[in-house]
């Protein structure tokens, strides 16, 4: 009895992928093209059937600026499998780009004088492995310093701390509303007395400052309960920056802020919540700077994102401070800053809102000269 040998057709070869437990690709040439891929592989890109015969950039082009596709084309040059245990990569998920966890093997197939033609490229999601074990280490380092009595304590305790400050802001915001309306009763009736209406001003703007803190509390106590909610609407975000910079001037006429719009950049987010990021920024830049000097606001379309940043030449922030800037209550110390007021959650509040928009808030700085605050947001698309 001969065995005869074949060649399988594309059917019959899907067929054979799509019985492996694993996630199941095969690529030939250069470009990386995607031959073949089974349903698995399909769902972990988060795509449909319609990118086989496609370059893999192509196809899945979140890939780009990944390492993979290098990896890829590095195996079919040397013919050296790679692979590897857990390793996070920003593909499609329910819609949204998200960080997954794979074990992976990519396989050269060589023909009889030794050359790789194409690779086989093996995969499985570890994600909730990966979270599970995260999970288990968290609690060990709980378990390892509090009992589970502690625990219970102090949940209970961090959500009676935040009903108190909901309730302690609400009940603040009442007479500083009252405040403000007599002031501006007062300034109406006042504006041949150049005393009275420099004083206004300047109570004017401590009230606004301190009704930026309470709404800064407030909005805290309802993002850590899950009662914050963003109200999107399409908006020229210059204008936004604009205003944010405007407001910034009356209240701070120490020093200088330069924007200078330079085109249209829509934007499908919460207006206000983001002024209030704006001008948290700005706020800060200007507490952090000597007295009269420039703070420079830009925005400007990188890819298809929007980039904002706001630069001081203040007293800078150390390399290791840099990453803590955004948790909250988190406030550099240092000799220079004791005389600077603050609660540490300006720039938390702003994080989690940036983070609620699909963007992303960055800072960067040389101590002693200054520093530079970023935010990126989707464009909306022309």
């Amino acid at each position: 009895m001969s065995v005869h040998s074949r060649v399988l057709d594309s059917t019959q070869l899907l067929e054979i992928l799509s019985l492996s437990k694993d996630a199941t690709a095969i690529y030939t040439s250069e470009d990386i093209v995607i031959e073949m891929a089974n349903d698995a592989m399909i769902a972990f890109w988060g795509k449909d059937r319609s990118i086989i015969g496609k370059p893999l950039q192509e196809a899945v082009p979140e890939l780009i600026g990944q390492p993979f596709i290098n990896m890829l084309k590095n195996v079919l040059l040397t013919g050296i499998t790679d692979s590897g245990d857990a390793i996070p990569a920003e593909t499609m998920r329910d819609g949204k780009l998200q960080t997954a966890y794979y074990t992976y093997e990519y396989r050269a197939i060589k023909d009889e004088s030794g050359l790789p033609y194409c690779i086989i490229h093996t995969a499985s999601d570890v994600t909730d492995m990966v979270k599970a074990r995260q999970a288990i280490k968290e609690t060990q380092l709980q378990r390892d310093a509090l009992d589970q009595e502690q625990v219970l304590i102090n949940i209970k305790e961090e959500q009676q701390k935040h009903d108190f400050i909901s309730m302690v802001s609400h009940e603040l915001k009442t007479p500083l509303t009252s405040i403000n309306a007599y002031i501006q009763l007062m300034q109406s009736k006042s504006s041949s007395d150049h005393f009275m209406v420099n004083t206004l001003d300047k109570v004017q703007k401590q009230v606004r400052k301190m009704s930026t803190m309470i709404n800064s509390f407030l909005n805290v106590s309802r993002l850590e309960s899950g009662e914050i909610h963003l109200h999107k609407t399409e908006f020229e975000l210059d204008q936004v920056i604009a205003d944010a910079v405007e407001d910034a001037k009356f209240i701070y006429s120490s020093n200088f802020i330069d924007f200078t719009t330079n085109g249209a950049k829509v934007t499908y987010a919460d207006k206000e919540k983001l002024t209030s990021v704006v001008a948290n920024l700005i706020s800060n830049a200007i507490k952090y700077s000597d007295y009269g000097s420039a703070i420079v606001v830009r925005s400007e379309i990188v890819g298809d994102k929007v980039q904002v940043s706001v630069t001081d030449n203040g007293i800078g922030i150390k390399e290791h401070e840099l990453e803590k800037l955004f948790d909250r209550f988190y406030r550099v110390e240092s000799t220079q800053t004791k005389t600077i007021s603050g609660f540490g959650i300006g720039l938390y509040l702003s994080a989690e809102i940036i983070h609620f928009h699909n963007g992303k808030i960055w800072a960067e700085s040389t101590y002693g000269s200054g520093s530079t605050f970023y935010f990126t947001l989707p464009l909306v698309a022309n």
